[in-house]
């Protein structure tokens, strides 16, 4: 699959579950249906070591590259527009092709979901270094998703999930997954809280 064609796979019955870093939005909620909510996130950005980036507005008259429609590019066109910060939006259609146009200083900044950028920073740490800005500019739900209109299955998913967030075995899979990260924050461990619903 691809970010351009996960969801039409879901909605067509290719697939039965994406599990991914996708964002729950209303919009995407005509196409598919979401899981509970499985990890929270925010659009954040990669820069080159030395280049400080803490507020928007340290990149007014830059070149930030991000992956053309996904719900970081909407979301970081909505950020700027907000707080009136003049920077061009540079689209690319894969991870691969912003790390080179921020490795090679084309662009300035590289957009994505902040745990999506640690990865990809970890991953070509032997080849180039990266640092990861100071903010974050949106709210990134994640949730599984599923095709509309199968009760059925997206209950199954659900309590699956929740019993899972309700016991210790959440913290093994993060731990397993995310543990050279370091612990779970605040706000991961407040997911698995509000998303263990009762039976």
């Amino acid at each position: 699959m691809t970010e351009a064609n996960r969801f039409d796979k879901v909605a067509d019955g290719t697939i039965d579950l994406e599990c991914g870093t996708s964002t729950k939005t209303l919009s995407r909620e005509k196409v598919v249906e979401f899981s509970l909510t499985i990890w929270a996130d925010g659009g954040t950005f990669l820069i080159r070591p030395g280049q400080q980036v803490k507020t928007l507005s340290d990149l007014s008259g830059k070149t930030i590259a991000v992956i053309q429609g996904t719900s970081t590019e909407k979301a970081l066109r909505q950020a700027l527009s907000d707080q009136f910060v003049d920077a061009r939006v540079l689209l690319v259609k894969q991870h691969l092709d912003g790390l080179n146009a921020l490795a090679n200083g084309a662009v300035d900044a590289y957009a994505g979901d902040q745990t999506v950028l640690v990865g990809l920073a970890l991953a070509v740490a032997n080849q180039t270094k990266f640092t990861l800005a100071e903010l974050q500019f949106s709210f990134e739900p994640y949730g599984l998703t599923l095709r509309r209109n199968d009760a059925d299955f997206k209950l199954a998913v659900n309590q699956t999930l929740a019993r899972l967030f309700r016991t210790k075995r959440i913290i093994e899979v993060y731990d397993r997954w995310f543990g050279k990260l370091g612990t779970p924050t605040p706000m991961t461990l407040a997911v698995y809280v509000l998303n263990g619903l009762p039976e």
